[in-house]
């Protein structure tokens, strides 16, 4: 032990240290006989124990014990003096001093001693201790805050005992209020008792997890996913809850069954649109080339049963011409057939001249101007681009000539860079282009574009007509 005397009689002080000696206490001692000495001792401030007279010319154990107490609150401090006064003796205990003792009955003195020091030592562990409880406190409630859920914990009826910030951020609610609340306030789910249902079954198994609606003070309704776990709080069972806002992964899972339900539609769109056109040319070949060739074989059985009899004469000729016409018109049927299912023009000169012949076949059946404005005959583009941008360009006037009433149409054709652009805009009635498009031709103009790698947005207002924008890679990206 480290043991400061403040004492200015010399052999007071030689008594009380051969004292200690002989009561087998180890120690150093320091003897301070004034302020000015013991001012300089203190500033050492490893002492263990203060053994401080009253009686010094002017200096006061009074004043001793408030500096020992300011500067180092775990320094026993003992009074050990001639003469104190009863009222002096509870005056000082009360201001900190630990013990006090009379010269005239010194016995007591070494177990004071250690006792004092023992006393302040479990003092200084327990203030330690505490420290470290809240810091261990201060940490818990930093990380309970600083989750990106909500964070609760209640008891088996549910009412809640602590909870984060972002509890009381999301529900709308402050602290005065959760405090009153439970569970069922906030978590609901399919069943009326779905709160109580879950509490029930998380303490019974010791652990749960759901999906739940977290309603808000604002009646907001946000989809959660919450865990629990059963634990032991303050001699009671609780639960911890910690929640997780999934309202993103909904939408997205609402996203893709809206996106599957269009392709669904898209798909069907363009099997009815395969299964009429292959109607369409069906007919065509049986109206037109069908009687055609039927034409084509009366004759020739004719020839066949006067040839050797009417050979040579003029009914002979004009059997021959009227084949040769047969055929001539059944080559342009097969021709017209051909080029309604690919035109040649896309494989003879190009995109450009394909999109300005349909252009120009399509003002002719529909009575809608068409003016196109193109960069020339030198855009070379992937056949596969080639031919999506074509098929678009067929949907998008259809749907002019079928829905816009339109009277004029202009379309540009461009390219920059690695891109190629198409546009139609038309001055027909329109749409609200910001409502969610259920027409299945959009969508498989919009299916087209996404396959070549490419968008097509479409503008449009009520009564200002409509704009369609296809932009696609000039190379379609592999894979």
């Amino acid at each position: 032990m480290k043991l400061l005397f403040l004492e200015d009689d010399p052999m007071d002080a030689e008594l009380l240290q051969r004292l200690l000696q002989r009561a087998g206490l180890q120690f150093q001692a320091v003897v301070a006989s004034d302020e000015n000495e013991f001012l300089e001792a203190m500033k050492s401030n490893g002492y263990h124990a203060v053994l401080a007279d009253n009686a010094l010319p002017q200096y006061s154990s009074m004043e001793a014990l408030k500096l020992i107490r300011a500067t180092n609150p775990h320094v026993a401090f003992i009074l050990v003096t001639g003469t104190v006064s009863e009222e002096f003796a509870v005056r000082i205990i009360q201001q900190g001093a630990d013990d006090y003792i009379l010269k005239t009955n010194l016995t007591r003195l070494p177990s004071a001693i250690t006792n004092a020091i023992e006393k302040k030592r479990i003092q200084r562990e327990k203030e330690m201790a505490e420290k470290e409880i809240e810091k261990e406190k201060e940490l818990s409630i930093s990380i309970i805050n600083s989750l990106p859920g909500i964070f609760y914990l209640c008891d088996s009826y549910g009412k809640f005992l602590r909870w984060n910030k972002n509890f009381e951020r999301i529900s709308g609610y402050n602290a005065s209020e959760i405090s009153k609340m439970t569970v069922e306030y906030f978590i609901t789910g399919g069943a009326k008792d779905f709160a109580d249902n879950y509490l029930a079954e998380s303490f019974a198994t010791g652990y749960g997890e759901t999906e739940a609606i977290f309603v808000t003070k604002n009646a907001k309704k946000i989809p959660y996913y919450f865990t629990s776990k059963a634990v032991n709080f303050e001699q009671k069972e609780c639960l911890i809850c910690v929640g997780l806002d999934i309202s993103a992964s909904k939408q997205t899972e609402t996203e893709l069954k809206e996106v599957n339900e269009e392709l669904r539609n898209v798909s069907g769109h363009l099997e009815r649109i395969r299964e009429e056109e292959q109607a369409r040319i069906a007919r065509e070949v049986h109206d037109q080339l069908g009687q055609q060739l039927t034409g084509l074989k009366m004759d020739i059985s004719w020839l066949q049963k006067n040839g050797a009899v009417k050979a040579g004469t003029d009914e002979w000729k004009d059997k021959v011409k009227e084949i040769e016409e047969m055929l001539d018109e059944a080559v342009l049927t097969v021709r017209k057939i051909a080029s309604d299912l690919r035109p040649s023009l896309l494989d003879d000169f190009g995109l450009v001249e394909a999109l300005e012949w349909h252009s120009d076949e399509f003002s002719k059946r529909s009575g809608i101007d068409i003016y196109f404005n193109h960069p020339g005959s030198g855009i070379k583009t992937d056949p596969a681009i080639t031919i999506g941008l074509f098929r678009i360009y067929q949907e998008a006037l259809t749907n002019v000539a079928r829905h816009a009433e339109a009277k004029k149409i202009i379309t540009s054709l461009g390219f920059w860079d690695d891109q190629l652009s198409l546009t139609i805009t038309d001055d027909g009635n329109g749409f609200d282009s910001n409502k969610k498009e259920k027409s299945l031709g959009l969508l498989g103009m919009k299916e087209r574009a996404y396959i070549m790698g490419g968008t097509l947005t479409i503008t449009s207002e009520e009564g200002t007509g409509t704009r369609v924008t296809v932009i696609v890679p000039l190379r379609k990206t592999p894979g």
